[in-house]
């Protein structure tokens, strides 16, 4: 029948903790300086709106209390940051939908500058996911 023999390379292939704890950091720091560039290069208008100042200001708080618990190696900290990223990423895929939809579900048509980081951003959340998952499994 089948050959269900685990080879042994791959099974040196896993993170260790302390290497997913790291690239968690990295990248809610990562996530910070990104979102940080609706402010700074978005020409929009609409996230200058109180709703969006709000939004964006919930979501550097709970960056902020997330990084707070998993300095202190706390599972829950693990956790926020991983629903946070996955929240990050339907958040800018929405916002980057004109590319396949021609109509953008957030806010007007985010120019190509915005289009990129928001890719880079979606790309920066994979890998707070997969951090932040392994991490919490592991501590």
């Amino acid at each position: 029948m089948g050959n269900f023999k685990v080879d042994k390379n791959i099974t040196n292939w896993k993170t260790s903790y302390q290497f997913n704890h790291n690239l968690l950091l990295v990248s809610l720091i990562a996530l910070t300086v990104i979102g940080s560039l609706y402010y700074w290069a978005d020409e929009r208008g609409e996230f200058f709106e109180p709703f969006w100042i709000i939004v964006l200001s919930i979501w550097y708080m709970t960056i902020g209390f997330s990084l707070f618990l998993i300095f202190r190696k706390i599972k829950s900290g693990y956790l926020i940051a991983g629903i946070l990223s996955w929240m990050t990423i339907t958040f800018w895929v929405f916002d980057n939908s004109h590319i396949v939809f021609q109509v953008s579900f957030i806010a007007s048509e985010p120019n190509l500058f915005m289009t990129i980081r928001n890719f880079t951003g979606v790309g920066i959340a994979g890998l707070a996911i997969f951090s932040s998952h392994n991490a919490f499994h592991k501590i």
